[in-house]
């Protein structure tokens, strides 16, 4: 028996594309504990997933966000969690080229963690890896970066970076009204067609430029956005109180037009820097998080939730991120990101937490979003 193990171990390291065979320079000690990893996951949990509309995507209900990879997370904290979200189902992980480049010299320190754990992990085909580029420098926020020249830069660096040939979705971070929307489209079809992104999206876009640039793919018979990822949760938000406000929220309108077109839906804050649980917790809130959610709208939203929340069957955090990930008139996945083990499981799990159809029902009616308006 002990012999047709070792066999077939190393059957699989010869026929995996991409497999430990594969990586050069990598010593002994990590090829084995890559390769434990791998093997644990092809036996571990299976996880619904949501197919993207317009697209060959199938993603995993909630996406991992690493905002803080390589930053306030350490890098091989970061490197331990991304192995346990795909031990845990998940195959769908959410970057951008400016998170971890808060300062000068600092660099895309989120993609670089995600690159080292990339190159080792065997079946890159599995996963479906979205990243950003094109955000203005921290410095100066008011310069758009969103050339055909920094978008290419900013694309073939997350590459290399990210030790891959392609990105499944690409998304511009940032946008410049200056520029006609159908020159970016044109520009991010030819990335296309030299197999560098497979799809492209828009993140921070005003819906007039949104509905400018998908017009335009239209009516050339062009792949256009099939994605938005924008700030969306259970909670509502205070515009004022955003310390940038050149973040765009989801709002009616964009809702209705998503609904209407199919675009699919990414939503960033997912879990309002968890209001709701940190205010149920008794939690003192800091300022930046009171201007943008403290009002009557998330005081009714914090009630429903207290009152469904009381048994200790299910958490705040398993209805605020099922309101996202359902009942939409369009493919909808949040963003969420975790200090630890225990948050992610506890994330993973609101996926198929036993929660009330009912007090769903009434969250969303609260929330005011519909095709009806």
């Amino acid at each position: 028996m002990f012999i047709l193990f070792q066999k077939s171990i190393r059957f699989l390291r010869a026929t995996t594309a991409g497999s430990i065979a594969a990586f050069g320079g990598i010593d002994r000690f990590r090829s084995k504990h890559i390769f434990f990893n791998w093997f644990r996951w092809k036996g571990g949990k299976e996880m619904k997933k949501i197919k993207f509309l317009n697209t060959e995507l199938s993603v995993a209900p909630l996406c991992l966000g690493t905002v803080n990879y390589g930053s306030a997370m350490p890098e091989k904290e970061a490197i331990h969690q991304l192995s346990r979200y795909v031990e845990l189902g998940g195959n769908f992980i959410d970057t951008a080229h400016i998170y971890g480049d808060w300062e000068p010299g600092m660099g895309p320190l989120s993609e670089t963690a995600i690159g080292k754990w990339l190159k080792e992990f065997p079946e890159r085909d599995r996963l479906v890896i979205s990243t950003k580029g094109a955000h203005p420098r921290m410095q100066t926020m008011q310069i758009p970066r969103c050339s055909d020249a920094e978008i290419e830069e900013d694309l073939n660096s997350s590459l290399e970076l990210l030790h891959t040939d392609y990105v499944d979705l690409y998304f511009l971070h940032r946008d410049d009204p200056r520029r006609p929307a159908g020159e970016i489209v044109e520009f991010l079809e030819k990335q296309v067609k030299a197999g560098k992104i497979r799809y492209y999206g828009c993140s921070n876009w005003k819906l007039s430029r949104v509905m400018e640039a998908n017009a335009y793919a239209k009516e050339h018979g062009l792949q256009g956005f099939v994605c938005n990822q924008l700030m969306w949760s259970l909670a509502d938000v205070n515009f004022s109180g955003l310390a940038d406000q050149s973040f765009v929220l989801m709002d009616q309108e964009t809702y209705s037009y998503q609904g209407r077109a199919g675009l699919n839906a990414m939503a960033y804050m997912s879990v309002a820097k968890g209001y709701f649980t940190r205010r149920a917790a008794g939690e003192a809130l800091p300022k930046s998080v009171t201007d943008v959610y403290d009002g009557e709208a998330n005081d009714q939203i914090f009630s429903l939730l207290k009152k469904a929340c009381g048994d200790g069957e299910c958490s705040m955090m398993d209805y605020a991120l099922r309101y996202l990930m359902e009942g939409h008139p369009f493919p909808s996945v949040p963003i969420a990101s975790f200090d630890n083990d225990e948050q992610l499981a506890a994330g993973m799990g609101s996926v198929e937490a036993p929660v009330d159809p009912q007090v769903m029902e009434a969250l969303r009616r609260a929330k005011k979003l519909s095709m009806d308006c």
